[in-house]
């Protein structure tokens, strides 16, 4: 019986080599789970972005009796329109008015590294989401055949914290007049910008972002 319990058994020597492999398998793939986790934080809250603008469209519309944003006080032709639409339609904890800070962070990069510039905005808030929104053109009432009015955005998922890196926590997007959220009418920006050396208003990684069906692969 001894015997038998002897070689059922494991030795210390045994045991700490087992928890040796455990630790050097959890050093290898922790990081890996820690970044996609992190990954899948920035998406649902860009998601969570992506809805509150559209249905935020929606209601302004509605409320208007419009059929379109153009059609309200928010179109281009009014110099306040941007801001109006953000204070009327969403629940704004920081106003920053026409300053990106503190709504924003001081300094953003990319993803390789290199500094990125925000562009000035019309209007900038942070909202109760814990997102900051930048409107930084209102194209709203002029628009043709061809053209839908649109507001462009700049989007910090998680407002001023970090990581502040276009393509992560901060999302170019617009949002047209019929309450439709892209980077272009027709989805016509390549997401290959996103991962490019230069990608000038940070243009790309909300269409590569919905191509990949909600994931940042990158």
């Amino acid at each position: 019986m001894r015997d038998l319990l002897k070689r059922n058994g494991f030795t210390l020597a045994e045991v700490l080599v087992t928890l040796g492999i455990i630790g050097v398998i959890s050093a290898m793939t922790l990081p890996t789970l820690v970044k996609n986790h992190q990954r899948q934080v920035y998406v649902t809250q860009l998601q969570k972005v992506v809805n509150e603008l559209s249905q935020a469209a929606e209601k302004a519309i509605q409320e208007n009796n419009a059929i379109s944003l153009d059609e309200t006080k928010y179109n281009g032709n009014n110099a306040n329109g941007a801001r109006d639409f953000l204070n009327d339609n969403f629940r704004v904890v920081n106003n920053c008015g026409t300053d990106l800070t503190p709504c924003f962070a001081s300094s953003y990069k990319q993803l390789d590294g290199s500094a990125f510039t925000l562009d000035n905005p019309l209007a900038a808030v942070s909202i109760a989401s814990g997102a900051s929104v930048s409107i930084s053109c209102n194209w709203l009432g002029y628009h043709g055949s061809y053209y839908h009015g649109n507001f462009c955005l700049q989007v910090d998922v998680n407002g001023s914290q970090g990581p502040n890196i276009v393509g992560r926590d901060l999302i170019y997007m617009e949002l047209y007049s019929d309450g439709k959220v892209a980077e272009s009418y027709n989805n016509s920006h390549q997401a290959d910008y996103c991962l490019g050396n230069d990608i000038g208003y940070g243009v790309g990684c909300l269409t590569k972002i919905m191509q990949d069906g909600w994931k940042m692969d990158y």
